[in-house]
């Protein structure tokens, strides 16, 4: 290169740095007409971040707000990709269409892009609760736009601020989740899992075993009955009893299974979702207190790790400690059942309980009668890591949905110091510093992903390890619902487990709503005959066996994250060993190792 080149060059990125970059806000007003409004960005190191003041929002009056970088827009044809937390892939090669985040807000507030422009990371750093990601395209234009709808244009709980950190223009989507993955460690929201476990034998166990859900007894879902109490309650079912569960722990021992923990799903009165928040007495149709305590006790003897399924985020008016007090209200000051009614669970239809409330009341009082049972492990509370807190307007006890993830972040403290550890239904990260281990990441398939972007239904091309990237070392995961039984599932659902690095979930009758809308994969678990039972323990060992030559891959971090050819995918850890996974049905040959058609290999790195 020539000096003139050279001085050229500078000129140019001297020009660029000096260039305010704007964003364009567009409102939509109550009647339906639109506002637009372009304001300017600050700039610091390499960073540029947008801060609109919740009194600004309010006063506009707006339904909902889109916002724009100027930099989030491309064309067709241009180089470069999106992604979503979730996980969702595109690139720029679409006439039209949309993707708009899953639930309408995001799991992480954060997401990137990379374009001739460069490469970014957008990361909401205030108001971070249900604003959502749009990919939006209309005759070749894309934009990537953040997007608060009414509730948050209407009450906006603090202000928003979004930064969007610039990356190298040869940046991938791994150097943009590890980014998020740099500044959650830089601001000390979490540590890493081989920090935690130093002193804490309990979750190293934990971690290392493979998880065994045991669903015991439930009342239909949906339930018949929308508004129980103890006179028209429907009958629960009994399925595994509390003898039954020795019985299990019995067959893992016998076959050899080398750790596991396992959860007991509605050992509760009631069963499952039954009368939440009560949970006592014991459910004495599975046997009683009595009965709960010599299972704990065997599975405990036989080095097993066993936890309970708990629940302090619905609730259900069959409950005896039903009051109208603890549940969330509305800005009129009533009382709705959650999603607008939509849902019936075993205790009919259920209502949000306030966090505040959930922490005042319950888990101080509950966690602790819950542990002195003898369960140890990581205590698995569901939903709150799933879905993120619903604001309260009660003015006895307010709390907006970032004080509500602050009180669900106790709650899993409280779990943690009685249990040993703190597990949830998904991957929601607002109090990821108290998450120990999700069920599920996603509820995606990729296969559905890649089907609808093939059919023009989508911008999203494919899915790629998002949280995978970000939280492998930190948060432990199993990666899909239909993973779950991964040894027993089709084997596109064994690999994807393996290429996600993913802990197992096993789970005895997953399968349990009555109108076939289960979620948990194609095969189940089931230990209803002593053939049923040795034929899932079978499963059980066989995913254990895997584990256990990849369970020090839970304290990596994911370095890297690619297709290598078609149809086969390569990660690698931290410590450099890899997982590579063949897709096709014809062999392949990479990092020198032939892999078979539907299969993988694991790839250990050269050791010093």
């Amino acid at each position: 290169m020539n000096i003139r080149m050279v001085f050229a060059s500078f000129a140019l990125v001297a020009a660029m740095a000096a260039r305010a970059e704007r964003a364009e806000l567009v409102w939509t007003l109550e009647d339906g007409s639109k506002s637009t409004e372009s304001v300017e960005m600050s700039e610091a190191d390499g960073s540029y971040k947008l801060r609109l003041a919740r009194e600004a929002i309010v006063a506009k009056g707006a339904k909902f707000l889109s916002v724009t970088p100027s930099f989030a827009r491309a064309k067709k044809g241009d180089a470069g990709f999106w992604f979503s937390p979730y996980g969702q892939y595109g690139e720029w090669d679409c006439d039209s269409g949309s993707y708009v985040a899953a639930n309408e807000s995001m799991n992480m507030p954060m997401y990137g892009w990379k374009t001739p422009r460069g490469a970014f990371l957008a990361v909401i750093t205030s108001l971070k609760c249900y604003p959502r990601l749009a990919v939006r395209a209309e005759k070749g234009e894309y934009a990537v736009s953040c997007e608060l709808t009414d509730m948050l244009c209407r009450r906006p709980y603090e202000d928003l601020e979004i930064v969007f950190r610039r990356y190298p223009a040869d940046a991938t989507y791994v150097d943009l989740a590890r980014g998020y993955r740099e500044y959650q460690l830089g601001r000390g929201a979490v540590k890493p899992l081989r920090e935690r476990v130093r002193d804490n034998p309990v979750l190293k166990q934990a971690v290392e075993s493979p998880e065994i859900r045991i669903r015991q007894g439930w009342k239909p879902v949906p339930s018949p009955v929308s508004f129980q109490c103890p006179e028209n309650e429907p009958e629960m079912k009994s399925v595994v009893t509390f003898d039954r569960v020795r019985d299990i722990v019995r067959e893992l021992k016998a076959q050899g299974v080398p750790g596991a923990e396992l959860c007991l799903v509605g050992w509760n009165v009631g069963g499952h979702d039954g009368r939440y928040p009560q949970v006592f007495p014991v459910e004495p149709r599975l046997g009683g207190q009595a009965k709960l305590c010599e299972a704990i006790k065997a599975t405990l003897d036989a080095g097993y790790l066993i936890v309970p399924h708990g629940n302090f985020r619905d609730c259900y008016t069959v409950a005896d400690t039903w009051d109208g007090d603890i549940v969330v209200k509305d800005e009129n000051g009533e009382i709705k059942p959650d999603r607008g009614g939509k849902l019936r669970w075993g205790g009919g239809l259920p209502f949000v309980l306030c966090p505040q409330r959930a922490y005042e009341k319950y888990c101080f009082r509950d966690m602790p009668r819950i542990a002195a049972l003898g369960f140890k492990g990581m205590g698995y509370f569901d939903v709150v890591s799933i879905l993120h807190a619903t604001e309260c307007l009660d003015p006895r006890h307010p709390c907006s949905c970032a004080k509500g993830a602050e009180f669900w972040g106790k709650c899993a403290e409280i779990s943690k110091r009685e249990f040993g550890g703190f597990a949830s239904e998904g991957s929601v990260d607002h109090f990821a510093g108290s998450l120990d281990s999700v069920l599920y990441a996603s509820f995606a398939d990729p296969r559905n992903i890649a089907a609808a972007y093939a059919k023009g239904r989508s911008l999203a091309k494919r899915h790629i390890p998002v949280f995978q990237i970000a939280y492998n070392g930190i948060i432990v995961q199993n990666p899909f619902t239909f993973t779950v039984n991964f040894t027993a599932q089709p084997r596109y659902a064994q690999l994807k487990l393996l290429e996600y690095g993913g802990r197992p979930n096993f789970y005895f009758y997953s399968k349990f709503v009555s109108d076939g809308t289960d979620w948990m994969g194609k095969n189940d678990l089931g230990c209803g005959t002593e053939e049923q039972l040795k034929w899932s323990v079978s499963r059980i060992k066989e995913g254990a066996d895997i584990y256990e030559r990849l369970k020090h891959l839970q304290y990596e971090f994911v370095e890297n994250h690619e297709a290598i050819a078609e149809g086969v995918f390569r990660t690698t850890w931290a410590n450099g060993d890899k997982i590579v996974v063949n897709y096709n049905d014809s062999p392949v040959k990479a990092d020198g190792v032939g892999i078979g058609a539907m299969d993988y290999a694991f790839i250990p790195a050269a050791r010093k």
